[in-house]
């Protein structure tokens, strides 16, 4: 399903920023299943239209709710808009206090992913597990440990269906993601409807990566920032509350220095513009990629200034906690 509208004015990568979308899976994405048709600049280049930006990020959000993109890349802007209201994004997605175990089977899918596997490992993802093929996987599957199951598999036919579904009972995983070689379209249909992803070989870890994470909360060693953009990949809980954050504003400090004041009222007013972005999100539809951006910025913002008062504080000897509240 392809969009296009007469201003295209963002570039592949703002489009990577504003969408959370790698370049390198937007480009794979285009030509696998037609979800923009971007512009391109006198050099080449591609150019977005804000209506682009705004159909990714709605991809991107049911993605990363379990989705799987074949099912959703042909609907229109309001038929995405309806799956997310349905779907209630925030109830499907499961909170993991480790990385994602990734469990790969196949000759070669290990070793063309080692590269990208060895970047996150301990961080999104640790490797539950490489089994050459099938048969070895299911000799070990009761020990298995393991969220997501990778399959790499020549061809897909009519056992195939059957054959991951039942992979996928055995090793007690919530998800499986199968990269073929060749298939007819009743075949990857078939493997779509029943919720595995399925990607064409050649692929790339950073493909995967955002397939296999859908549906996961990571609390990651790095405090949840994304490597690549630099945010938070879901807005952190809120480390003080109005009563704290009034008090370091306003407390006595021990020397001559009023930092704590200053980021007292720093996270005060990104708390302030944080509600104020999630309100325009989801009451400008058109802007919405904008509005989900600013949003993400602000809460990461916000998060590290709180990391910074609890610095300041605990210089300063200051346990909000044990102070009494003001009249």
């Amino acid at each position: 399903m392809a969009t296009q509208t007469h201003q295209s004015n963002y570039r592949i990568g703002a489009v990577a920023r504003l969408t959370g979308i790698p370049p390198d899976t937007l480009r794979v994405w285009e030509r696998r299943y037609d979800l923009v048709r971007p512009e391109r600049s006198e050099g080449g280049g591609r150019l977005y239209s804000q209506e682009d930006v705004t159909r990714l990020t709605l991809i991107k959000q049911l993605v990363d709710s379990g989705h799987a993109i074949g099912t959703i890349a042909e609907l229109t802007l309001e038929q995405l808009h309806q799956r997310i209201a349905e779907t209630r994004l925030a109830d499907r997605v499961k909170p993991l206090e480790r990385p994602i175990r990734l469990a790969v089977v196949g000759p070669n899918l290990h070793h063309r992913l080692a590269a990208g596997l060895a970047s996150d490992q301990g961080r999104t993802f640790d490797l539950a597990g490489s089994y050459r093929d099938r048969e070895a996987l299911l000799e070990g599957a009761e020990a298995l440990d393991a969220d997501v199951l990778l399959v790499e598999l020549p061809m897909l036919d009519g056992d195939s269906a059957a054959d991951i579904r039942e992979l996928t009972r055995r090793c007690g995983v919530s998800r499986s993601l199968v990269v073929y070689g060749f298939a007819s379209r009743d075949a990857v249909a078939h493997l779509e409807r029943l919720g595995v992803t399925t990607l064409r070989f050649p692929t790339s870890w950073e493909e995967i990566r955002v397939l296999a994470s859908a549906g996961f909360r990571v609390s990651s060693p790095t405090g949840g920032l994304d490597v690549e953009t630099g945010l938070f990949e879901e807005p952190p809980d809120r480390r003080y509350d109005d009563r704290q954050l009034a008090l370091a504003a306003t407390i006595s400090t021990a020397i001559k220095c009023e930092c704590p004041h200053h980021l007292a009222d720093l996270v005060t007013s990104l708390l302030h513009f944080e509600a104020y972005s999630a309100r325009c999100e989801h009451q400008n539809r058109q802007d919405a990629a904008l509005h989900t951006y600013l949003h993400r910025v602000t809460a990461t913002a916000r998060g590290l200034m709180e990391q910074a008062l609890a610095k300041a504080l605990e210089v300063e000897g200051i346990d909000l906690d044990e102070l009494p509240a003001e009249d």
